[in-house]
């Protein structure tokens, strides 16, 4: 288990038109910050994620469904992925989490993320 604190979470990061966040670490190029969640993960070279996973925004829990093939090294090295929340996902993104269930989590800087 890792956990996570959100930093920042920029003006256009979430949008209830859109099932996904995207998350980076403190190093995030001010061009995505706006669109980003900004995390710190304690220990990013220990994630390890896969299937049957768990994702908790605060106390919301969601099941891992799909893990992109870019998305652990991502996380260990920049802190980054894109959470998608969805039931049933058609274009798999390599560097993405799918989730369900498929609703966004209220989140707000501060909460802990905890994947495990």
């Amino acid at each position: 288990m890792q956990k996570a604190k959100i930093l920042q979470i920029g003006e256009q990061a979430v949008d209830d038109e859109e099932n996904i966040l995207i998350f980076f670490g403190e190093n995030v190029t001010e061009g995505l910050r706006p669109y980003s969640v900004v995390q710190s993960i304690d220990s990013p070279e220990k994630i390890e994620l896969s299937v049957g996973d768990k994702v908790f925004f605060g106390q919301q829990e969601y099941q891992v469904t799909y893990v992109g093939h870019l998305v652990n090294q991502n996380l260990q090295t920049i802190q980054h992925t894109s959470f998608v929340f969805s039931d049933q996902p058609q274009e798999k993104l390599t560097s993405s989490i799918y989730l369900t269930p498929a609703r966004l989590p209220d989140i707000s800087t501060g909460m802990t993320i905890t994947y495990c």
